[in-house]
């Protein structure tokens, strides 16, 4: 494997001492509206769910979410969450008017102390509201965003309000003062958080395992290779390919799990490489997974491709909580999310050959190496991305917002 490299993520300081978040004496009750573009299988959907159920649970707040709706909009609802389904992550003009209009009549009958916006679409909405209404805002930023003079003029505005900007790397935190010329000062980096208990060999039962090998239809024993990308353009699905075809082995299965709903035609062309490179029958791209725990055990090894940056890596954390061996480009905060030539291999973005040799050298891997790898990979989760972090973080986020004398306090000291 390379040499290792020092990781450039912001680790937190706090103990892992198991993952169950603290409860904490947060005054009195309050009430976040989350907003998100949809629920569908994705990280920016699965952290707003955790967030909401984990702060209603362990906090003591109201939590809800306004959302396009999706496929985890029952795992809120059943927590209690309270879900309103409007098209957040849709653009146009009758659409915004809408929108406004529905989320006013939702702040004026549940009285929100703070609204969290996930992703870029559901800040626009949020500014306005935030500024008639006198709210204070978290905008979770996750992914890059394209550097426009929409984006630009969005992201100026929140200087002029009570806000704060979480992102989860470097990278990202780089991206915003750079391209957009956004206050050190207003960036939180907070990385994401992994539940251990949820990734546990024993939360995970073998009817779970077998269910989703049928599904999926990978004959048992084989190596699977699992990339959960969305199949669109700078996912490296076609280079993925490529390392398939050079590696030339009929015992190795890929499951590509991802929608092609931001990457029109992506599905068909990486279909035609399937059928010209004769790996038909060893390729499944199923559009999304709702057993992740399920998936990670069911695979071999994790592969993260992609050639544009991404500003998280959810997947990759939780591929290594479970100590599989992850094969991730050196690109965007993917270094980030691994410790290279200690729990990951890392690679060249678009070197299919790299790739390959990448995927032989962890196939095969000997079993005594594979047990000392999930250990290293395990504990390095532990550490460096505990969910009670990834969730204390944000909530003293949330209270320097709720209390701008403790924030005036912090930014003096600091």
């Amino acid at each position: 494997m390379p040499a290792p490299v020092k990781s450039s993520s912001k680790q937190s300081s706090k103990p892992a001492s198991g993952n169950k978040p603290a409860s904490k004496a947060r005054g009195p009750r309050t009430c976040v509206l989350h907003l998100c573009p949809d629920l569908e299988p994705g990280d920016v959907a699965r952290e707003t769910v955790d967030l909401a159920i984990l702060t209603q649970r362990s906090a003591g707040w109201r939590t809800l979410i306004a959302s396009g709706g999706g496929a985890l909009v029952q795992e809120a609802e059943r927590a209690a969450v309270r879900h309103t389904r409007m098209p957040i992550g849709r653009l146009g003009m009758l659409t915004n008017w809408r929108n406004r209009v529905h989320l006013e009549a939702l702040i004026q009958r549940e009285h929100p102390s703070l609204v969290h916006a996930h992703g870029i679409e559901a800040l626009s909405h949020a500014l306005g509201l935030c500024r008639i209404h006198r709210l204070p805002l978290i905008a979770d930023l996750t992914h890059p965003i394209e550097v426009t003079s929409r984006t630009k003029k969005l992201l100026q505005h929140i200087a002029e309000a009570n806000a704060l900007i979480r992102v989860p790397s470097d990278y990202l935190a780089m991206e915003l003062r750079e391209h957009f010329e956004v206050p050190p000062e207003l960036i939180l980096i907070i990385p994401p958080g992994i539940d251990l208990r949820w990734y546990d060999a024993g939360a995970t039962s073998p009817e779970r395992l077998h269910a989703l090998s049928r599904l999926w239809r990978l004959p048992e024993q084989a190596n699977v290779i699992l990339a959960p990308m969305p199949l669109r353009e700078g996912s490296g699905h076609k280079i993925l390919m490529e390392a398939l075809k050079a590696l030339g082995r009929d015992d190795i299965y890929a499951v590509l799990v991802g929608s092609d709903r931001e990457g029109t035609g992506m599905r068909e062309e990486v279909e035609d490489m399937i059928g010209r490179y004769h790996l038909s029958g060893r390729v499944v791209m199923p559009d999304h997974c709702l057993d992740w725990p399920a998936a990670f055990w069911l695979s071999s090894i994790l592969v993260a491709p992609n050639t544009e940056p991404r500003g998280q890596a959810i997947e990759l954390l939780a591929a290594q909580a479970v100590g599989r061996p992850v094969i991730v480009t050196d690109i965007g905060a993917n270094l980030e999310m691994v410790l290279s030539g200690e729990t990951a291999w890392v690679v060249p973005p678009n070197d299919a050959v790299a790739l390959a040799d990448a995927l032989r050298e962890a196939i095969d891997l000997s079993s005594d190496h594979r047990v000392g790898l999930a250990e290293r990979t395990r504990d390095f989760i532990a550490e460096s991305f505990p969910q009670t972090a990834w969730f204390d973080a944000i909530m003293d986020a949330c209270e320097l917002l709720l209390r701008p004398a403790a924030r005036a306090v912090k930014h003096k000291a600091a």
